[in-house]
């Protein structure tokens, strides 16, 4: 067996030869100080009650044993509403 031969004749660049360019803007980028349109805190809580009502309807009719069951009970202790979403949509409830 024979070692194998490193062939590094690459050129090595000294840190002053290299540079970082400043960014210019153009027009396709977004500004960065526009906010995206947020929700008042009463909507937002409003959607989510109406998940957990919907929720809790679905709930009680499902056996205690489904797993599914579990996860929706988990759920709506948590007040989780991606969860919610997640487990409201395998069971194909919109």
């Amino acid at each position: 067996m024979s070692d194998p031969v490193r062939n590094d004749k690459r050129p090595s660049l000294p840190d002053d030869q290299s540079s970082v360019r400043e960014r210019t803007p153009t027009g396709s980028e977004k500004p960065q100080s526009a906010a995206p349109p947020s929700t008042s805190a009463s909507a937002t809580r409003d959607r989510l009650e109406t998940k957990l009502r919907r929720a809790r309807a679905v709930l009680a009719g499902m056996p205690a044993a489904d797993d599914r069951a579990r996860l929706l009970h988990i759920a709506i202790m948590r007040r989780d509403e991606a969860l919610l979403d997640g487990v409201l949509g395998s069971l194909g409830v919109e």
